[in-house]
């Protein structure tokens, strides 16, 4: 997309002329392209284009400042002052708005005094206010939630095995505390369902494969973070299932329902660690360093991101359930320069643009086995900017495919029980949303 696509002619003029025997007024007329401007004087609404008016200049130094607004567009002024011997056309060409900043909150591992600890992370995105999808390798993307509140924080989608119900947590700051709860709705229907209450931090859900439970991490009764589960039809039956000192979160229950795949952040611990749990709550295992970890639908491997510590690259790689033949499937190598290049251009630090290193995160097995859908900054977007999209690839790493490519925020990818389609968090348009696409499976 080039930027003549997001510029618009918008022309205001002014035609300022002396009126007979009034030597300190003037006859202002103002019209606007595209129609219908709010025009303000000195800040004041004073009505839509076409407008006309007569201004007074005393004392002789008067200025007035004329502003014309249009909703999508930047602001536009000019500033009239007295000058009764010249006519003045004013043309004014405004930017249309692109993109704005969001705000993103997330709960994740940030290192402390005591070790790595869960806490609040905010962060700004840009989104793109064009929801248009125009990727050759998606059939089509629609919105599936409908918050409009620029400021609501929609956390990562987790579709149901048996059916199309949605859950998700909210995040709701407060200050530097926060809390979250989870929410569920049907694909297609109205409204959304609390399933937790009470401001604890709830995240991460996840079903058993029978669709009837909900396994998240909580703090509802300790400081740190443990494995809960709820009912997912009915209003009660929480039950804690692990309980330790240490921060246990991102729960993957195997299709077997036999065992749960977790990350853990055990006291003082450096590193996200990821273990496996048996329903039945005994023998905790731990196998590899890691984050996200996803059990396959044969319960044979765990699919994991993992940073390098040298540089700073996240890495999608897959394992046995019991922490053996542990392989590496994206390959994507970082740019160098990229971090010191956008702190620059952006005007960040660099520790804020290490943020923004190349990452590989969030793997989903299809329902399948076949594909692995996932989040990735290795794109950029019109501007060259590195942005996260949607990415497919196969099982074994190969064919790897850029799904979206909006420029906004994408990330959090699922599949759907049918393995039609993938739902993932976007900020596009403004506000942050949860979104279907259907990728073409078949051209790949």
């Amino acid at each position: 997309m080039t930027t003549s696509r997001f510029i618009s002619r918008f022309a205001l003029t002014a035609v300022v002329a002396a009126l007979s025997g009034c030597a300190t007024t003037k006859y202002v007329s103002f019209t606007t392209t595209p129609e219908h401007a709010q025009v303000f004087i000195n800040g004041i609404p004073a009505g839509n284009a076409p407008y006309t008016n007569t201004l007074n200049f005393k004392p002789s130094d008067t200025v007035y400042k004329i502003t014309a607004r249009q909703s999508g567009f930047k602001d536009g002024m000019v500033t009239v002052a007295y000058d009764p011997k010249n006519q003045h056309d004013y043309h004014l060409d405004l930017e249309k708005v692109e993109e704005v900043s969001l705000e993103l909150a997330t709960v994740e591992p940030q290192k402390t005094v005591e070790g790595t600890k869960l806490q609040l992370l905010r962060r700004p995105t840009l989104a793109y206010l064009e929801v248009i999808e125009r990727s050759p390798n998606v059939a089509a993307v629609t919105r599936v939630t409908s918050n409009e509140d620029p400021n609501a924080q929609v956390g990562a989608p987790v579709l149901s095995p048996t059916e199309d119900t949605l859950v998700y947590d909210v995040i709701v700051p407060e200050g530097n505390d926060y809390y979250s709860n989870l929410q569920k709705m049907t694909v297609g229907g109205f409204g959304q369902t609390r399933v937790t209450y009470g401001k604890w931090t709830d995240l991460n859900p996840t079903f058993t494969p029978n669709g009837k439970v909900i396994v998240f991490s909580s703090n509802r009764t300790s400081n740190n973070k443990t494995l809960w589960r709820v009912n997912s039809e009915t209003a009660g039956g929480i039950t804690r299932l692990t309980s330790t000192a240490a921060e246990d979160y991102a729960p993957s229950v195997a299709s077997d329902g036999k065992f749960i795949a977790y990350v853990s952040l055990p006291p003082k611990a450096e590193e996200s660690q990821i273990w496996t749990i048996p329903w039945d709550g005994n023998l905790v295992t731990q196998l590899r360093e890691g984050e996200s970890p996803c059990v396959s639908p044969d319960d044979k491997r765990i699919l994991f991101s993992r940073r390098d510590k040298i540089s700073g690259v996240w890495q999608l790689w897959v394992m046995s359930v019991d922490g053996t033949e542990e392989t590496q499937l994206t390959q994507s190598a970082d740019t160098g320069d990229a971090s010191k290049s956008m702190a620059s251009a952006a005007g960040e630090t660099p520790e804020d643009a290490l943020q923004k290193h190349l990452q590989n995160i969030q793997g989903r097995w299809s329902p399948d086995g076949k594909w692995i859908v996932y989040a990735s900054n290795e794109g950029r977007d019109s501007k060259g900017r590195r942005n996260f999209d949607i990415w497919l690839m196969s099982a074994d790493g190969s064919s790897k495919t850029q799904l979206t490519t909006n420029g906004s925020w994408d990330d959090s990818p699922c599949w759907d029980h049918t393995g039609q389609f993938i739902y993932f968090r976007s900020n596009r348009g403004g506000a942050w949303n949860i979104w279907r696409l259907k990728p073409i499976l078949e051209t790949k």
